[in-house]
């Protein structure tokens, strides 16, 4: 009897060491399954700290890039304004320019009338002096004088009634006419 129990107690043995072994496969797998799923969560929430790392950079990049957006607005606003300043400027230079050409435009008017008004009299003048000569060279030559040193040129009463010493009158007063000269 003794074998017996002792088989029995084998079997029971064999018996319990089999569960065992079962249990431990059990166990191992469950375990590999346990290593597997926290090795996949480990790799998510390294994944994840990755990603808000990533958020982070991109984060403080974007706000840079706001600050910088902010002071080339204010740069651009700025600008906008002293380009509004000069255009103001320079249509107040160019209505200035436009009244100094006109003004001007209207004295080269004035002094071109008054040249060729001038330049009529001196032409005039001319004309009345190159016929006084001739009517003195052919008074000269009627009435020959008696002695050679006696030929110096005294008008007669005839020559000097006949030339126009008088200017044509202007428009302006001559104080206006030296001042235009200067």
């Amino acid at each position: 009897m003794e074998t017996v129990s002792l088989e029995l107690q084998v079997e029971s043995v064999e018996r319990s060491i089999a569960f065992l072994r079962k249990e431990q496969m059990t166990l191992l797998r469950d375990l590999h399954l346990e290593v597997l799923s926290l090795q996949k969560r480990c790799a998510e929430v390294a994944e994840e700290t990755e990603l808000n790392r990533c958020c982070q950079q991109a984060e403080a990049r974007l706000w840079e890039q706001e600050c910088y957006h902010r002071e080339l607005c204010k740069e651009l606003s700025h600008k906008g304004a002293l380009v509004g300043a000069l255009r103001a400027s320079l249509k107040n230079k160019e209505r200035h320019f436009l009244e100094e050409l006109k003004r001007r435009s209207h004295k080269i008017t004035v002094l071109n009338t008054e040249l060729q008004k001038q330049s009529e009299a001196a032409a005039y003048l001319s004309f009345q002096l190159h016929a006084a000569r001739q009517k003195l060279h052919q008074q000269h030559h009627q009435h020959p004088p008696s002695r050679v040193s006696d030929r110096r040129l005294v008008p007669g009463p005839s020559l000097v009634t006949s030339i126009n010493l008088k200017p044509k009158k202007t428009n302006l007063p001559t104080s206006q006419l030296h001042a235009d000269c200067k």
